[in-house]
């Protein structure tokens, strides 16, 4: 008997059934960590952007092409990383793009030129795409409904731990070395973090719901008895018996085949997902062009603002450091209120805060509005969940990868990201800000007027959908 295989359908009741407990908080964290360094990689280049552009040179054409280079290996990227963590799996991809993307950075230290630097800089993107979304597919997959947007809040925070590091980190080692230097002194430490990935591989479990999709029984089963027993000696009892429903039924009877790279990609264009990618891309293009800002420029727009440079990066780390209060606010308030309603209200006061921003005289006043601005731009611990949640097991991480591959990083990233330098340098502050906020609020008009609401729905009714 021990042979046999366990109830596919079972699995999945069993795993519904599992509350939150220390062991959720364990596994989130540790994915977490991964989005701490990713975020550490990528904020690296606001710090260094104004003392590189002076060493180097570099034109505002170049700069753009700079602060674009990361988000375009993104994007190319999120092309093959949705099929192949559908394919081989969350954990394995989630390690890789880690061991890519820090190692990346490292090497881009020693970078000769600027070529090198942008080549470079360019497929670090290739390993931050899988570390951007297997965080979010994991916690997806494992924990409660009930507290999953909750926990996207705690990715979420864990990305703006990670962006408060370069303004610390570059405070205490860009100005002890000549600046051709400094910049190279700091981007090696930002890549030193590599080793973490061993914490991943030896205690981050894969998740069940895909290993149940592709067939592993015994070892979704394994996976979920640990769940269980954590669970039932923080409860001080048994479980209660796992209910197999007809929803459940009928996600756990679909055949599965390994697969194949365009079949997945095909199915998010096509219905009943087709609508869905097309506004949650729309979406994604209208909260990541106001983060790519923030995370890229806001050293550079202090200093546009004749800020001098200590002070740039005083005053960024302050005004990153709100976020992270934001960031939980934002998944507690999604879990209540749905994501709709949280998205609107964020978005708005982004949008007000960002005209406030560039009319602000005073350093007080743009410190306080920027941060405002800066914290009212990051609801995404609700939206990434709201797009992960489009889609059925099968297909997730590749309909994550198309959303925010082409709305956040292609669109929102690399041509908003390459753009802004030019319309800074030809229009000004002010109305370049302002096109941002245009494309903010038309992004999130179209999000909440057709995007379906999930909020405290479990998985498999999502999928029966």
């Amino acid at each position: 008997m021990d042979n046999q295989p366990p109830s596919p359908a079972l699995l999945l009741a069993r795993l519904q059934r599992i509350p939150t407990t220390w062991h959720s908080w364990v596994i989130v964290l540790l994915a977490a960590g991964a989005l701490v360094i990713e975020a550490l990689n990528i904020g690296s280049l606001s710090i260094t952007l104004p003392i590189i552009k002076k060493t180097m040179a570099l034109t505002p054409r170049d700069t753009g092409m700079l602060a674009a280079s990361s988000a375009l290996g993104i994007v190319i990227g999120m092309i093959p990383t949705g099929y192949l963590a559908d394919r081989f799996g969350r954990k394995r991809l989630l390690i890789f793009g880690v061991m890519w993307f820090a190692g990346g950075t490292a090497i881009s230290a020693f970078s000769p030129n600027f070529p090198t630097l942008v080549v470079l800089r360019g497929m670090t993107g290739f390993g931050m795409a899988p570390a951007f979304i297997m965080p979010y597919t994991l916690t997806s997959e494992i924990v409660s409904s009930t507290t999953r947007t909750a926990f996207a809040g705690l990715l979420e925070t864990a990305l703006g731990v990670g962006y408060l590091l370069p303004p610390i980190i570059g405070m205490a080692v860009i100005p002890n070395f000549p600046p051709e230097y400094g910049w190279r002194v700091f981007t090696f430490l930002c890549g030193v973090p590599v080793i973490y990935v061993v914490l991943i591989w030896r205690f981050l479990p894969e998740s069940p719901r895909w290993l149940h999709r592709v067939g592993r029984y015994h070892e979704a089963d394994g996976i979920i008895c640990r769940f269980e027993a954590i669970a039932e000696r923080k409860c001080g009892k048994r479980l209660p018996l796992a209910v197999v429903d007809a929803v459940t039924e009928s996600v756990s009877a679909s055949d599965y085949t390994a697969p194949k790279f365009w079949w997945s990609l095909g199915q998010v264009w096509k219905p009943p997902y087709l609508f869905r990618t097309i506004v949650m891309t729309i979406g994604a293009t209208s909260l990541f062009s106001m983060f790519y800002i923030s995370v890229n420029y806001l050293p550079s727009i202090f200093l546009e603002k004749k800020v001098v440079l200590e002070s740039a990066l005083f005053f960024t780390l302050i005004t990153t450091a709100t976020q992270i209060p934001w960031k939980i606010l934002n998944g507690i308030a999604a879990e209540h209120f749905g994501r709709k309603k949280v998205f609107f209200v964020y978005t708005i006061l982004a949008a007000i805060s960002t005209y406030e921003f560039t009319l602000a005289q005073s350093t007080l006043t743009m410190v306080l509005w920027g941060m405002v601005m800066f914290s009212s731009s990051g609801a995404s611990p609700s939206f990434k969940m709201w797009y992960a949640e489009q889609y059925p097991t099968r297909i997730r991480a590749t309909g994550q990868s198309v959303v925010e591959g082409l709305g956040g990083r292609f669109f929102g990233g690399v041509v908003w990201t390459a753009v802004f330098p030019v319309l800074l340098s030809n229009v000004g502050l002010h109305l370049s800000m302002m096109i941002g906020v245009g494309i903010m609020i038309a992004g999130m008009l179209v999000v909440t007027a057709f995007a379906p609401e999930t909020a405290r729905r479990t998985v498999e009714s999502l999928e029966a959908a």
